[in-house]
């Protein structure tokens, strides 16, 4: 997640002690809270984090990693979305199936299968938390309660390399501290697959490769890139 802040151009930095919540959060522009760890330190540390980010008006994106996978990844979510305003809520189709109580076959951090409308997934979360919802999948699904975008882009190699959801985490809280918009959460999905659709045409069975050529590419990528590659729906 650090490189893919860093490689777009922006400034990550991570703490790990709740003491450090208040001075890091009055530093940055936004906040993005992955909730793949589930002691109660990390809990205590996203709320403090979380309510010093509202206090401060800027964008806190949230996480739910693997949601469904367990009673404790309920509880602390619910506990976090108790206190903390969020902006953005990024997740596969299953975890944001399980947000909007939408039937879904997930299996821990894998998007898994179902019959829900992807669209509906997306506005349902966007609508629950009164925030920007970004289900990232093959294809991108983006909505702010009323309006669906979806991001075309992409490559099925995302799947495989764990993490890559973390990245469009990172990068969609830098978009949204630019502006904090469905635009701007259309731009994040867009950035990160168009990056991966230009990696992909040199990367053909090496999926690894295709992790690292995907930062070379976000390093390098243009707005005139963007703009001709970027394919909504």
């Amino acid at each position: 997640m650090a490189d893919a802040i860093n490689f777009i151009g922006a400034s990550p930095i991570m703490f790990d002690d709740i003491k450090e919540a208040a001075d890091l959060v009055n530093i940055s522009n936004a906040l993005v809270i992955n909730m793949g760890s589930s002691n109660d330190a990390d809990v205590e540390k996203s709320i403090a984090a979380g309510k010093y980010a509202n206090q401060k008006g800027i964008p806190v994106v949230i996480d739910p990693v693997a949601i469904g996978a367990s009673q404790l990844r309920q509880d602390n979510f619910a506990k976090v979305a108790k206190e903390v305003k969020f902006d953005g809520v990024r997740g596969n189709a299953g975890e944001l199936a399980f947000l909007a109580d939408i039937e879904w076959n997930a299996q821990g951090i894998d998007a898994g299968e179902g019959d829900g409308d992807l669209h509906e997934i997306a506005k349902a979360v966007a609508k629950k938390f009164n925030c920007v919802s970004l289900l990232s999948g093959v294809v991108d699904v983006i909505s702010d309660g009323q309006k669906v975008v979806e991001v075309q882009n992409g490559h099925h190699y995302f799947a495989v390399n764990v993490g890559c959801g973390d990245m469009l985490d990172g990068i969609l809280g830098a978009c949204l501290a630019v502006d904090n918009s469905l635009d701007s959460a259309v731009l994040a999905a867009s950035i990160l697959s168009i990056s991966g659709e230009i990696a992909g045409e040199t990367t053909e069975n090496i999926p690894y490769t295709f992790l690292s050529t995907v930062f070379d590419t976000l390093y390098q990528l243009s707005d005139s890139q963007i703009s001709d590659l970027q394919k909504l729906g």
